[in-house]
């Protein structure tokens, strides 16, 4: 029988593969780390919670007893070396850590660390794999028809973040008549959107982009939209969303089509 380990982070995603596992009877055990606030539902299971600094020795434990593959989910807060608190298992990784670090990007890191759970003999799993029902797949998901400048809008968004991928700074733009209103940066997806409003034009609606970024380590860092990104699509008058198929989480999936179709936002898989 598998047996997974959960590193687990806020959000409501890590509770939606705890109930996965629970109706497929899969045994895991949840490490949460210190600074990191999971949800109640999390700390009813199987959990413990540590420092950044001791995960090698507790996974090193964890394999003693039939554990061998993980799954990353949730949001982690970027550890500041000061609260890392390396035991003798994990102090060797410090200076690769803290390059990490410094080098900034939470793809560098996130692949840095899988890197690391591979080389020490844990499989490192992809949502897709454990979860496949929360994700859409290509094309148009709603009963919205996308008009030929929302399709231009896509086009073009999309190869600005396949261009600037590699700086791993944000999965997002927001584009509008084949002008850019408005990239992701550090404030997230529901800021940028609240953010452009000031700036759009009493034309054709804007189109949000939200993509995968090229070579992304998509078994840690996948896009996610939840009903409150949509909900802010609505509120701000954005015509729909644009998404990596097969690619992206989409947290209470059946809310959020049901929601977009009545909204009539589009959610457009490429």
């Amino acid at each position: 029988m598998k047996k997974i380990i959960i590193l687990t982070g806020g959000g409501s995603l890590p509770e939606e593969v705890v109930k996965k596992l629970k109706r497929e009877n899969i045994s895991f055990f949840c490490l949460v780390f210190e600074k990191n606030p999971v949800s109640r539902f999390i700390l009813k299971n199987k959990h413990k919670v540590i420092n950044f600094g001791k995960i090698i020795s507790e996974l090193n434990f964890l394999k003693t007893q039939g554990f061998n593959r993980i799954i990353m989910v949730g949001n982690l807060n970027r550890p500041n070396i000061t609260d890392i608190k390396p035991d003798i298992n994990s102090i060797k990784l410090i200076p690769l850590f803290t390059e990490i670090l410094f080098k900034g990007g939470d793809n560098n890191l996130l692949t840095f660390c899988t890197n690391q759970l591979n080389k020490i003999g844990f499989k490192v799993l992809n949502l897709k794999v454990i979860i496949p029902e929360i994700f859409l797949d290509l094309g148009n998901q709603t009963k919205v028809k996308l008009s030929k400048t929302n399709l231009n809008d896509i086009i073009k968004g999309k190869l600005i973040l396949d261009h600037i991928s590699k700086f791993d700074i944000g999965q997002s733009i927001i584009v509008q008549q084949g002008d850019v209103i408005g990239i992701e940066a550090a404030q997230g997806t529901d800021n940028l959107i609240k953010e452009s409003n000031t700036y759009l034009k009493k034309i054709n609606k804007p189109v949000l982009i939200k993509l995968a970024k090229v070579k992304q380590n998509l078994k840690a860092d996948l896009p996610t939209i939840g009903l409150k990104t949509v909900k802010n699509c609505n509120k701000y008058k954005i015509s729909g969303i644009a998404y990596s198929a097969n690619k992206t989480l989409f947290l209470q999936k059946k809310k959020i089509l049901e929601y977009c179709n009545s909204k009539k936002i589009f959610l457009y898989g490429i």
